[in-house]
């Protein structure tokens, strides 16, 4: 087996323990100790894995190149600390009795204006947003204010961590379409959107095969999908993000509609369509950079072409 294959299952097994133990430290561990917890397993987790620390502080000295190492580092710790935190939050949302209340109760959302005007066009709606924040449960606030958001995601490769997650989501009343196989997906999506209804997509990761935009001044390889799922049903793009505003509540933006004339020219409108969102997704990163997945190998792939043409 070769090395890197060897890291990645140690990684998956890992991360498949990490969620049973916070399963289990959820049921026992005092309220009060449940953050400095999980802050400590954010530590942990950026000093432990030095693969994903490297990709980390890379991304953000390029992004970020105004900011000192100092900086750097500091928004580097507290993007970890927040995705053990965010996780934390989710499993014990879902071992809530009330989780629905309580999603009331943590989540406002702003902008739901803009999902009431496209949804009334009758094409369904989709909504472009990020791993940013605590974004699994943005789409469950949703459907409880009557938006019956479904959310396009790919799962884990470990079948535990998979099964361990879809029962969380249940439990919180995340709707999901499995982003494989992707044949399947794109016909659930299609009927999904064909039926009127909200579709959430997570546009923010690295595509070898897909469009490349501008991110952060540097190009990017970037899901098409969006774009050809809006030129095939003519259903209205928004971005959506949840926004962490303190340690338990959080806010949900939504942004008008993104206003793309179309050329006729599928190449050409799938580029301006996935350089319009991306800026958008950039903009919100750059204003709440502690709350991206910063560990995302995200221009793996522009790298990887820079070496070739070299």
């Amino acid at each position: 087996m070769k090395r890197n294959e060897k890291i990645r299952r140690l990684e998956r097994v890992a991360g498949r323990y990490f969620i049973k133990f916070s399963m289990d430290i959820i049921k026992w561990l005092p309220e009060c100790l449940l953050y400095p917890f999980s802050r400590f397993m954010g530590y942990l987790a950026f000093w432990v894995v030095p693969r994903y620390r490297r990709i980390t502080l890379d991304n953000l000295k390029e992004s970020f190149k105004e900011k000192t190492l100092s900086e750097i580092r500091k928004i580097a710790v507290e993007s970890y600390c927040e995705i053990t935190w965010g996780a934390l939050e989710i499993i014990k949302l879902a071992l809530d009795k009330n989780v629905h209340q309580k999603l009331k109760d943590l989540i406002e959302i702003e902008g739901a204006e803009h999902l009431d005007s496209e949804l009334k066009k009758g094409k369904g709606l989709i909504c472009i947003s990020a791993h940013f924040g605590s974004f699994p449960i943005m789409t469950s606030r949703l459907s409880l204010e009557g938006y019956p958001f479904t959310l396009v995601m790919r799962f884990a490769d470990d079948e535990g961590v998979t099964d361990m997650w879809k029962k969380v989501m249940r439990n919180v009343g995340i709707n999901v379409i499995s982003a494989r196989p992707r044949r399947r997906a794109v016909v659930e999506s299609l009927r999904w959107l064909r039926a009127g209804k909200p579709l959430c997509l997570h546009s923010d990761q690295n595509k070898t095969n897909g469009v490349y935009v501008d991110l952060f001044q540097r190009p990017a390889g970037t899901v098409e999908g969006p774009a050809r799922l809006h030129l095939r049903t003519g259903a209205p793009i928004v971005c959506g993000f949840i926004v962490r505003l303190d340690r338990h509540h959080h806010k949900i933006i939504i942004t008008p509609p993104l206003n793309i004339k179309l050329t006729g020219n599928d190449e050409k409108d799938i580029f301006n369509i996935t350089q319009a969102f991306t800026k958008v997704i950039e903009e919100f990163v750059r204003k709440y950079p502690q709350q991206w997945w910063w560990m995302h190998d995200r221009w793996k792939t522009t790298r990887r072409l820079k070496k070739l043409n070299s």
